[in-house]
């Protein structure tokens, strides 16, 4: 399974390691799943990490990085698209393109997106994916 990570899912991983956020990249390698990002996102997270979070924070973040593919942003979609957060545009657009699951945090842009989910890519935040994969068994300690 191919996971998105948003940027507030990365901020939250480093600045908590019990929370589900790390866990997802806890979890990640036993079971098989592929963390992947776009460099809009790294940028955003980069950016945060040096104005706003601790020296724990951005030291957790060279731990977590190497865990993370970076692709390339999409900027366009191929359908028609009314999602009023034109700066979450490339999130979305990039994580439709190589994902099975969108992780964000962000109720306030994402919210529209996280119950019907976006041409055939679910949208959910990380504890609800730990919480899925943990009552259909799939979620290996």
């Amino acid at each position: 399974m191919t996971l998105f990570l948003d940027s507030s899912v990365v901020l939250a991983a480093c600045g908590r390691s019990q929370g589900a956020s790390n866990a997802i990249f806890q979890f990640a390698p036993a079971q098989g799943w592929k963390l992947v990002t776009g460099s809009y996102v790294v940028r955003e997270v980069e950016k945060n990490l040096r104005q706003r979070l601790s020296a724990a924070a951005r030291a957790e973040w060279q731990k977590l990085r190497p865990l993370l593919t970076v692709v390339p942003d999409e900027l366009t979609h191929p359908w028609a698209v009314i999602f009023p957060a034109s700066k979450d545009k490339p999130v979305l657009f990039t994580a439709a393109a190589v994902a099975d699951i969108l992780l964000t945090l962000d109720r306030a842009d994402f919210g529209g997106v996280m119950s019907a989910g976006f041409y055939g890519l679910a949208v959910m935040k990380p504890g609800e994916l730990l919480r899925r994969e943990r009552n259909a068994g799939r979620l290996v300690p």
